[in-house]
């Protein structure tokens, strides 16, 4: 299903979740709803579109078309420039038309939690329970013993300074002690140079790009990472101690540089502009027969 996002200053146009219905006349009946984020952006759709590709998770505009039109009969006020970007997700469903709940098995510590789709919403804190039961099942099969309850685990887990939702007062108070969270980094999300900092020390750190979107909003405005990323190149650069050219937007091989320019314009020289391209273009080819290949 392909869903939108929009834009945080229209968020306020709407303060409840709203679904349109179809009805059987149409071929596809579910669409989604217009959901506002804790965030403060609001959510369109997603669609619900059989897909042959298990890993297919294109766009297409007519499917963003059908997203927006759809739902403007819900909010008036919406704009497609509100549209600040869309994506697609593949529901892992089943013949059965069942949950899939169970140990894998074919691999070690995995669980799987599958054909949930829309029903997710209502079961998803029975379906934790279960999966909760299932692990503890696991592990006391490895270590061969019965698995107790830790009585000191502490469930509250202290969440990380939040500079957006800081009185002025508190933000002074905080670059005091911390100089690092006045210098911001992310300017569409208000997000510090220290928040960043936070996702890439915790104690899973990240390993991408998406990785600091995900955790820390960086790069989840309106520009969608236009202005900030060099920035958050350099910093996991500096932080982890690793060069440029070897961090990832989301994994694999999703680099975002090749190599710094100087060194291009070197080759460009050496070996004429033409020579240089082929190069690149080689390389660039190369690597996607390589992904195909995995694939």
């Amino acid at each position: 299903g392909t869903a939108a996002i929009l834009d945080r200053k229209v968020g306020h146009t709407q303060r409840t979740i709203l679904s349109q219905p179809r009805f059987a006349s149409h071929s596809h009946t579910k669409g989604g709803g217009l959901v506002p984020t804790i965030d403060g952006n609001l959510l369109l759709g997603p669609t619900a579109v059989e897909v042959p590709e298990r890993e297919d998770y294109s766009t297409n505009a007519s499917a963003l078309e059908f997203v927006f039109d759809h739902h403007l009969k819900l909010n008036k006020s919406l704009k497609r420039s509100d549209i600040i970007t869309y994506f697609s997700g593949v529901r892992a469903c089943t013949f059965e038309e069942d949950f899939v709940i169970k140990t894998s098995d074919y691999v070690a510590n995995l669980v799987h939690a599958a054909g949930i789709q829309s029903p997710g919403l209502a079961s998803s804190p029975a379906i934790a329970q279960d999966v909760a039961l299932l692990a503890v099942k696991a592990l006391a099969a490895v270590a061969g013993r019965a698995i107790q309850p830790n009585a000191a685990f502490d469930p509250c887990r202290k969440a990380p300074p939040d500079l957006r939702g800081m009185s002025l007062e508190e933000r002074a108070a905080l670059i005091r002690r911390n100089p690092s969270y006045g210098r911001i980094i992310c300017r569409c999300e208000c997000i510090s140079e220290g928040e960043i900092l936070n996702t890439i020390h915790s104690l899973v750190p990240v390993q991408s790009l998406d990785g600091i979107k995900r955790r820390a909003r960086a790069g989840m405005g309106r520009c969608q990472g236009g202005f900030c990323t060099p920035l958050l190149l350099e910093i996991m650069a500096r932080e982890q101690q690793i060069n440029i050219a070897e961090i990832c937007k989301s994994g694999g091989h999703s680099e975002i540089a090749l190599q710094p320019t100087k060194n291009a314009a070197v080759d460009c020289a050496s070996e004429g502009a033409g020579s240089a391209a082929l190069a690149l273009s080689a390389a660039n080819n190369s690597r996607r027969q390589e992904d195909y290949n995995a694939g």
